[in-house]
């Protein structure tokens, strides 16, 4: 018979070996294994802002991306798209994201003119032949060179992308000349372009894309410059008349991430998110945006549109004109204690110009 004096030491071991190991289930509770909550299990709901409509294919490669991450993450990350600059304005949307008012957000970097000057580069004068090759060598530049990061302080940059080549429209009368152009207002997606615009007797207009059609229709402007796919899902094929081709710039625009938002995902998250993104995602958005651009050719043909291709003389004669805006770009970015000749120079040989 064991006695009472014998028996409470062995209960005090016993005692201390359950509150030891309940202490010890506790903290790796608590811990995750080093993880943050998401990886076990805790859903994230996000927001992804952008100014794009709801029928604007865009917001499917949005839908596309965010469903595949929510699958990828299994469930953890869940995207709700606002399209049509629902929840910021077009020229907001990187701020947005950066100050986390909007946990991603997706939007044209020529809307907040300074804040991007080594992007730019790729919105100079024939910079790109496609929306492919122009996204693929802006994802490039960026890898290269780490002063790109600078320009999307308070967000983690997901991917860059090109719009297909942007053209000359107008409504009222062709433009096949400098003379036709002199006088005319344009609607101009960035400063680089509105220099040389003004460069060319133009009087550029400063305008996002969601104000170009109501512009055109009632008479604001004369024209646009745009790219060919906006000419389908836009509409601008109802109210322009007249194309003139000389594939004079592309459009850059970000998909960027709150850097907060991202900091709270497990690095098991946050490297999914970033596989599914990178120069991925910028090569199939720049194989939308060219695959709408060919369409948008034959559907305003299709209504009338008549379509003016410049020569390559003629090019040459409206490059006397335009380009001394790239030298000018590379000026003002190296005044700034930027790479701005050595990031031009890579571009060029990324084109193969």
């Amino acid at each position: 018979m064991v006695t009472l004096k014998k028996a409470l030491p062995n209960c005090s071991k016993l005692f201390y070996v359950l509150i030891v190991g309940i202490g010890i289930l506790f903290l790796a509770a608590c811990s995750g294994g080093g993880k943050s909550a998401s990886s076990d299990g805790e859903v994230h709901e996000l927001d992804f802002s952008h100014f794009f409509p709801p029928t604007h294919f865009m917001e499917e490669e949005i839908q596309a991306f965010a469903s595949e991450l929510e699958e990828k993450t299994d469930g953890r990350i869940k995207i709700t798209s606002y399209p049509g600059a629902a929840l910021a304005e077009p020229d907001e949307h990187f701020d947005a994201a950066a100050t986390g008012s909007v946990d991603f957000a997706l939007s044209v970097n020529g809307y907040t003119p300074g804040e991007f000057p080594l992007t730019s580069v790729m919105e100079l004068p024939f910079m790109a032949k496609t929306a492919v090759s122009g996204s693929e060598n802006l994802m490039k530049l960026m890898n290269e060179f780490d002063e790109f990061k600078a320009e999307y302080e308070g967000t983690v940059p997901l991917w860059l992308y090109t719009t297909d080549p942007g053209q000359l429209y107008t409504v009222d009368k062709p433009v096949k000349s400098l003379e036709d152009l002199k006088g005319m207002k344009i609607r101009s997606p960035s400063p680089e372009t509105s220099e040389w615009l003004e460069a060319l007797g133009a009087t550029p207009v400063s305008m996002p894309m969601n104000e170009n059609f109501e512009a055109l229709e009632r008479g604001v402007v004369d024209g646009t410059i745009a790219p060919w796919e906006a000419v389908k899902t836009w509409g601008l094929d109802e109210v322009i008349n007249y194309a003139t081709v000389g594939n004079f710039y592309s459009t850059t625009m970000f998909v960027v991430m709150n850097e907060e938002a991202f900091n709270q995902l497990s690095e098991e998250d946050q490297e999914t998110i970033m596989d599914l993104a990178g120069e991925r995602m910028a090569k199939k958005t720049g194989e939308v945006f060219d695959q709408f651009g060919a369409e948008a050719i034959e559907q305003a043909k299709e209504k009338g549109v008549e379509i003016y291709e410049l020569s390559d003389t003629e090019l040459e004669e409206w490059s006397e004109f335009i380009n001394p805006t790239i030298e000018n770009w590379i000026n003002n970015v190296n005044g700034k204690g930027l790479p701005g000749q050595e990031v031009y120079d890579r571009a060029v040989e990324l084109s193969g110009k």
